[in-house]
């Protein structure tokens, strides 16, 4: 699914920290996370959005095996309506959000609690207020999905 990067989402670092690859610990410090300023970027198709607004930004923190990247959006409700390109690790930082399967029960998660969205899911992401998130995924399928 294009653009899907919840994401953000992952998807952590200091205020001034860049992208980086080299040996070397990344503090993924929640406090600092939560303020870091982020990146607009496009909005979503416009058949992805069934309410709300379609503004979000994010920040990439690492590239590696993994990636690390921020993600913010103002509420919304996505269709994701395309298979997830990867395994999603997700933190949220701020705001709550709440996952609906095609074929299951919504989930709640809010500030401080983790989850994983699947290769593959599909169903309905509800960011009912402002959202922020850590999201954690595996490089080569993040570039390959294009994001």
């Amino acid at each position: 699914m294009k653009k899907f990067n919840f994401l953000v989402v992952l998807f952590a670092a200091t205020v001034g920290m860049a992208v980086q690859a080299e040996p070397g610990l990344l503090p993924l410090n929640t406090e600092e996370m939560r303020v870091l300023k982020l990146d607009s970027i496009p909005p979503w198709p416009a058949e992805m959005v069934l309410k709300g607004t379609n503004e979000h930004w994010q920040k990439e923190l690492h590239r590696g095996e993994v990636t690390v990247t921020l993600y913010e959006a103002m509420p919304a409700v996505l269709d994701i309506s395309e298979p997830s390109p990867y395994d999603e690790f997700v933190l949220v930082l701020e705001g709550e959000v709440t996952l609906t399967p095609i074929d299951g029960e919504k989930q709640t998660y809010k500030a401080g609690e983790t989850f994983l969205v699947p290769k593959g899911w599909v169903g309905t992401w509800d960011m009912p207020v402002k959202f922020r998130e850590m999201i954690i995924v595996e490089t080569g399928a993040w570039v390959a999905s294009g994001e």
